[in-house]
């Protein structure tokens, strides 16, 4: 007979040391989704940065999406430590009236060591864990400085044989006071129960608040971030135009066991954004390494 509870709760507490939201662990499934995925939010703190730069603002508040005038294509790939890896796929449509996004997500851990009745020193046989989501989002003008979004998707988590599920939604507001400031709040996972071999526990719901400041070649965020069942914190970013193709971008965050610092570089030419984030790990978790891509449609 297998044991399975053991081996859920191993998983779990791999994500709980990635996130640090050791807090919400206890009353919050699908952690993964935590784990935001931009290149340029991650180096600037995991600040919602307010621009029309990527298309992965998405996962930050639906609402940065209104206003773009050509369509963006991103692609992400990130590696923690563990050999885990997450791949993502954003898509934003701009439309006359209602502009449309995608999001699609891939995470996962291969060759993990499983028992069965008893310890032994080699493992029985390897398994592997997985979460996907695929999101789904409209967002319009309000009024002319204020823009609203909503988002709604699906989520799975499969771990070895065992698998669960759940919708999710989110919303968000964006207000643009047209001297370079502008201030958002969103939430994002709001949805069902999250139900796992016996265990239900609630969504990682993510509220978050902040402002953006943008004058000439600098950028200035910051965001104060609650996760549902768990502490706030405060997040800061900025980036800087070094030339005019080159970006360097800084953050840091407030209130996680594993992580504060945080810092990255962009590159940008023509219709290609290419962007790196370095997210070090305390506590001898390694390094994070995100690369996104992005591609104006035009």
């Amino acid at each position: 007979m297998m044991i399975i509870k053991p081996v859920s709760k191993i998983a779990l507490t791999l994500a709980v040391m990635v996130f640090a939201v050791c807090s919400a662990s206890a009353t919050t499934g699908m952690l993964e989704m935590l784990n935001l995925t931009g290149a340029r939010q991650a180096a600037m703190g995991e600040t919602a940065a307010l621009s029309d730069y990527d298309a992965f603002n998405l996962e930050y508040n639906p609402a940065t999406i209104v206003g773009m005038k050509m369509g963006r294509l991103g692609f992400s790939y990130n590696s923690f430590f563990q050999d885990r890896t997450t791949s993502t796929l954003a898509a934003i449509f701009p439309a006359k009236g209602l502009d449309l996004g995608m999001h699609m997500r891939l995470s996962g851990t291969g060759d993990i060591e499983g028992r069965r009745d008893y310890p032994t020193s080699e493992p029985d046989y390897l398994f592997s864990a997985h979460n996907y989501a695929v999101k789904f989002f409209a967002a319009a003008a309000l009024m002319p400085q204020m823009n609203v979004g909503l988002s709604a998707g699906w989520l799975m988590e499969k771990i070895d044989i065992d698998r669960g599920s759940s919708l999710a939604f989110g919303l968000g507001a964006v207000y643009d006071f047209q001297n370079g400031l502008a201030a958002h709040a969103s939430a994002a996972n709001l949805g069902s129960k999250f139900k796992f071999i016996e265990e239900e526990n609630d969504l990682p719901t993510i509220y978050r608040v902040g402002t953006s400041f943008h004058k000439n070649e600098m950028m200035f965020s910051a965001d104060y971030v609650n996760i549902k069942s768990g502490d706030g914190h405060l997040h800061f970013g900025g980036e800087y135009l070094l030339e005019k193709h080159l970006y360097l971008r800084g953050g840091y965050q407030t209130g996680y066991d594993s992580r504060d610092f945080s810092a990255g570089v962009g590159f940008v030419y023509d219709y290609l954004r290419i962007d790196y984030a370095f997210v070090p790990f305390k506590s001898d978790l390694g390094n994070s390494h995100r690369f996104t891509f992005n591609i104006l449609l035009r």
